[in-house]
């Protein structure tokens, strides 16, 4: 199996090592962490240092990484480990839990992981470094940008669009054909009925901005 190590210790991690070790793969060689400090392990896998060691992990053979940190407030920290992973040259590939339901017809950018009990239906687009959560439901023609988390049990009906860094929250649904923009947080349990604009805060039945971001 070709050598694959892990970016981030926290939950994240725990579910993102379940999903490789149910395909078979990937050798998970370890787990890097900013915070580095005395955890010794994320489930059954070692915490290896921090990331400074990640360039010379690729220079020693490790050609395939993966983004673990999960939920954020800045969502842009994420996107930020992507590219400095690729600076370097790992491969960064798509994750799916084999008990996900993967359309044949979607297209699923590099860096994403697809989650147990998620359904991807036909002529969805995602783009790198999503988290599709365990539950979610994205119908057909949906698009999404790069970098967005669609929480567990959150519903995207067909047509609905998705831009660059959001955040669709726990159990919130988005009716069809709806765009959501750049740099958005839709609260758990929203119901999503008209166009969310970039760079905001949308909760409630029905959705109503709260503030900007």
């Amino acid at each position: 199996m070709e050598k694959i190590v892990l970016v981030g210790a926290g939950g994240h991690c725990k579910v993102i090592i379940d999903i490789i070790k149910s395909a078979s793969k990937y050798d998970i060689i370890g787990v890097t962490d900013k915070a580095y400090s005395n955890e010794k392990s994320v489930l059954d896998i070692p915490i290896i240092g921090d990331d400074s060691i990640l360039e010379e992990l690729y220079i020693s053979g490790v050609k395939n990484a993966f983004v673990c940190v999960g939920a954020l407030q800045n969502t842009s920290i994420r996107d930020t480990i992507y590219n400095n992973l690729l600076a370097i040259g790992f491969n960064i590939p798509v994750l799916i839990h084999k008990d996900s339901i993967v359309s044949p017809y979607a297209n699923i950018g590099f860096g994403t992981c697809v989650m147990p009990g998620a359904i991807i239906n036909p002529s969805v687009t995602i783009e790198e470094n999503c988290i599709i959560n365990t539950g979610a439901v994205i119908e057909h023609d949906c698009k999404l940008k790069r970098n967005t988390h669609i929480s567990p049990r959150a519903c995207l009906a067909g047509g609905v669009s998705i831009g660059r860094n959001t955040h669709v929250g726990m159990g919130s649904s988005i009716i069809q054909a709806v765009h959501i923009g750049n740099n958005v947080i839709i609260g758990a349990g929203a119901v999503v009925i008209e166009n969310i604009v970039d760079n905001v805060v949308a909760v409630g039945v029905p959705s109503k901005i709260i503030k900007c971001r």
